[in-house]
């Protein structure tokens, strides 16, 4: 209630004090209140309840430039609009009745006193340009602020009994953010007093700021695990291809270390899974400490890690390895539930760029064999890609498998895949790998040709920077070094704080100084401020030397384009030429932004051997705007520099720069947000993992009960053994060479597993018959199909088999059973089945019948094509057998002749008899 009161009283005086407000006072305010009421429209959240309206901006302009009374209608005005406007929209963030009135009486408080303090320094009503007055500006400004911060701490002290360092109103971020916004509207009425026109900077760096706030909004992307600190697979893929490309292009060494906990599941079994998060965050702790500050450490899946070390001998990376194994397996973890501290051990696999790969999806799995085999040989031990035998590397067995083919790894169960980072050459690489004859692969362009396109891009902009600062210093006229010293002292100030938007980029407002060095003092000044960004990022980053230089000329050359217009047009700096020079202005700040970011890209492009269109979209794509706002304000800079000299450079450029620790505070402030963002990020990519992975269990689950099933139906005959798998082999060969779709060629596959399993109907009687059947039993033994066909259509998942099943004895001419369909009336799965069946009898022993060789079982299907059998798949399972051969027809039944011939032989001798020598003309 007192602050009301007070609030009240000051503005009884302030109405009752000095002559009454001029016209043009009343025009001001005006102005002042649509800014500050469209300023409170303007919020950007932040994390803890707190919002940020960039409105202190106006209602400190108002301070100075208003009639205290007119200041108190500004402040009053636009709080009482907020508030009907939220009334009548039955807004859920309208709030308590006395909120309004304590922020109005709040702000005429501090604003009163403000310019109390300001007029006290500086007495009557002097210029705002003068030094005087701009000190006295910024202790106004800080009374306000500070009076402002202090009022509602005191509120929240006595309303709500929060202390003053739990209500954070006194932190340093929270005060200089207000008091950042608090200068810039001392620059804002220095520039209304020079003319209302020159208010349109003032709101430039606003539109900025509030773009930085909404960073976490645009940025929802996590590259960092949330468990470990490190980075996540994803970002760890990207900066693997890049460094093995630098790699590859300058000849330099590159080593990849591939790390996982031993025995993460123990841990958790027994001490819980908070246990085993505490033991992951501490080995990321110290993997952090044990790598350089350049190389790359990522959590790379599960317990897995992957550390990226450029410059780094294989020996180097083994000591690296060897260092941080040791440093775990020393470690002391605490966790809640244990009474002790737990210890943990990882194993480590190295592999190095050439030697042991020479594509990134290769050096992992150089570096996974050798970490497993690390894991083999004991765990917590650390051996290189180096130590492992041949045939481990090449994912070979010493005994031969000589009979496997394409076709059957294609029927083999899926194989667990391993933690990598999916990446386009990864898949292309699995596709190469799994053709007969990979494609010839595409060489890019060789080191020493990209190194000469770079020499001459470098050497032919560093030259023609340089003519361009030689001619400048030639014909411009003589610089006004105070002008140059001021700019270059903002130049290193900008470039020296830029701001570190969570690790994707950085901002500074470096290209406001270049843009107006150009303008006010041609190229010297450009050629003096290029040169002292380059130089503090130099100092800061330590690039290249080239690189450096190539920087200078980039920013020289970018600033011929201000230069020009500069000579086009003589009245550039008068305020009346502002509305008939903004739009050439802004044709200038495109060619600034595109001569700069271009350049650059360019030599990204020619190093990387990249595309530089999509380069330069991906990478300054995105800073059009902010380079489009930063260039006019080195316009409006230039313009105040000509209406008051040197000082109205330091009146614009001070709280221009002031804004980078805006930026700053707010940034480290919505770290929680982003953090927040990650961790829900991690969680989906996690949930997603676990989803795959229970989709691949079904997969293989329902893999197996095929399997079994078939087994199961193949046991009910003492004739045949794998004779199921073997026709899905076939199948499967046919249907691959046919080009069925992956979703068909399943079905093809799954039908073939079943397709006899209506002979779960037939009696054993007839089944274990070794004789030949009568007419009656094989007219029983033909309802298999049929009732094939009934069992699957009973089952919902397993009908659209059902139709394959029955058809599989149906003959190409019609003569075939249960349906007598011919021709295209029988479905394409079961004509294939129809030939795989019969080749899987002809090649195996059945007791009518010894198996059949290759050539002749290709002779008796070409016989039957027209008749019996599809011609079509006729003609493709040919050409498989041609090409596969032995490798693809085997006898499925021979270890089961193999078998009765010995339980025969074992009779025999037990009843004394002789033993029965077979043939050469029997043999097979």
């Amino acid at each position: 209630m007192s602050i009301l009161l007070t609030g009240a009283a000051l503005s009884v005086l302030a109405l009752l004090s000095g002559p009454l407000p001029s016209v043009s006072q009343w025009l001001t305010l005006a102005a002042l209140v649509a800014l500050t009421t469209a300023a409170q429209y303007f919020e950007a959240e932040a994390p803890g309840r707190q919002s940020y309206y960039p409105h202190f901006v106006f209602l400190f302009a108002g301070v100075l430039l208003l009639h205290p009374f007119l200041f108190i209608l500004q402040v009053t005005i636009p709080h009482l609009i907020e508030w009907a406007q939220k009334r009548l929209s039955g807004s859920p963030l309208l709030r308590d009745w006395y909120i309004q009135p304590f922020n109005i009486s709040m702000h005429i408080i501090a604003g009163v006193t403000a310019r109390a303090v300001f007029v006290g320094l500086v007495g009557g009503s002097p210029s705002l340009v003068a030094i005087q007055a701009m000190s006295a500006g910024l202790v106004a400004a800080v009374a306000y602020g500070v009076l402002n911060h202090a009022i509602v701490g005191l509120v929240l002290l006595m309303a709500r009994r929060i202390s003053l360092r739990a209500s954070g109103v006194f932190e340093i971020g929270n005060l200089l953010n207000d008091l950042v916004q608090l200068y810039l509207g001392y620059a804002a009425a220095v520039l209304w007093q020079l003319n209302p026109l020159l208010i349109i900077p003032a709101l430039t760096p606003l539109v900025l700021i509030y773009q930085a706030l909404k960073v976490p909004q645009l940025r929802k992307e996590a590259q960092t695990d949330e468990k470990t600190g490190l980075w996540n697979a994803r970002y760890f893929g990207g900066i693997l291809a890049a460094e093995m490309d630098r790699a590859r292009r300058f000849g330099r060494p590159l080593a990849l270390i591939m790390a996982d906990l031993d025995l993460l599941r123990n841990i958790n079994n027994t001490y819980g899974h908070l246990a085993g998060d505490t033991v992951l965050a501490g080995i990321g702790q110290i993997i952090r400490q044990t790598v350089r500050e350049y190389d790359t450490a990522a959590r790379f899946g599960g317990e897995e890690f992957a550390m990226l070390l450029p410059e780094t001998q294989a020996v180097d990376a083994v000591a690296v390895a060897e260092r941080l194994r040791q440093a775990v397996e020393a470690a002391e973890f605490t966790v809640t539930t244990s009474p002790s501290p737990i210890h943990a051990t990882l194993s480590l696999g190295v592999a190095c760029f050439p030697e042991s790969g020479e594509a990134p999806d290769e050096l992992v799995h150089q570096a996974d064999v050798a970490l497993y085999q690390a894991k083999l040989r004991g765990r917590n031990r650390v051996t290189s890609a180096a130590d492992v035998p041949h045939f481990v590397k090449l994912g070979q067995v010493p005994a031969g498998d000589a009979t496997t083919t394409t076709y059957a790894v294609a029927l083999s169960p899926p194989a667990t895949e391993a933690p990598v980072a999916a990446s386009a050459a990864s898949s292309a690489t699995a596709s190469a790998a799994a053709s007969a004859e990979p494609p010839p692969a595409v060489k890019p362009p060789t080191a020493p040709s990209r190194d000469i396109k770079l020499g001459v891009l470098v050497g032919g902009v560093i030259l023609a920077g340089l003519a361009s600062t030689v001619g400048g210093f030639i014909i411009a006229p003589r610089p006004d070094m105070l002008t140059i010293g001021v700019l270059v002292l903002a130049a290193v100030f900008a470039e020296l704080y830029p701001v570190n938007v969570y690790r994707y980029s950085t901002v500074s407002v470096s290209v406001t100084v270049n843009f107006a060095a150009a303008l006010l003092t041609g190229i010297p000044g450009v050629a003096c401020t290029s040169a002292a960004i380059v130089l503090v990022h130099y100092l800061r980053m330590k690039p290249l030397l080239y690189r450096t230089g190539y920087n200078w000329a980039t920013h020289v050359l970018a600033g011929l384009a201000p230069l020009l217009v500069r000579g086009l047009f003589p009245d550039l700096f008068q305020v009346a030429a502002i509305p008939m020079l903004a739009a050439p202005m802004l044709v200038t700040a495109l060619a600034y932004y595109a001569l700069d970011t271009g350049l650059i890209a360019t030599a990204i492009s020619v190093q990387a051997g990249d595309s530089f269109g999509r380069l330069w979209r991906e990478q300054f794509g995105w800073l059009l705007v902010h380079y489009m706002a930063l260039c006019i304000m080195g316009w409006f800079l230039t313009i105040a520099y000509t209406a008051i000299g040197a000082w109205g450079v330091l009146v614009f450029a001070l709280p221009v720069l002031m804004m980078r620790f805006a930026q700053q505070q707010y940034v480290e402030r919505t770290e929680e947000g982003v953090e927040e963002l990650r961790r829900m990020n991690a969680e989906l990519a996690r949930a997603n993992s676990e989803v795959v992975g229970a989709s691949r269990s079904i997969r293989q689950l329902n893999d197996d009960l095929f399997v079994t099933l078939s087994r199961i139906i193949d046991a009910r005959d003492p004739f045949v053994h794998n004779h199921a798998a073997k026709v899905a082999e076939y199948a499967t060969a046919i249907g691959m060479q046919m080009g069925l779709p992956t979703r068909r060629l399943e079905g093809l596959r799954q039908a073939a597993y079943l397709h006899d399993i209506g002979k779960i109907g037939i009696t054993e009687q007839i089944l274990h018959k070794s004789s030949e059947l009568s007419s009656d039993e094989y007219d029983v033994v033909k309802a298999h199909a049929a009732l094939g066909d009934d069992f699957l259509e009973s089952s919902h998942g397993l009908r659209e088999l059902a139709p394959f099943v029955r058809h599989h004895h149906e003959y190409w001419d019609g003569r075939g059973y249960p349906d007598g369909l011919r021709g295209e009336q029988i479905p394409l799965e079961a004509r294939i089945l129809s030939v795989c069946d019969a080749v899987e009898a002809m090649a195996s022993d059945r007791p009518y019948h010894r198996a059949m060789s290759v050539n002749a079982i290709v002779r008796e299907l070409e016989s039957a094509a027209g008749t019996q059998f599809d011609p079509q798949v006729v003609s493709v399972f040919v050409k498989i057998a041609h090409r596969e051969g032995a490798n693809l027809i085997v006898n499925s039944a021979r270890s089961l002749v193999e078998q009765r011939e010995l339980a025969a032989e074992a009779r025999r001798q037990r009843l004394g008899w002789a033993p029965v020598e077979q043939s050469a003309a029997s043999a097979t």
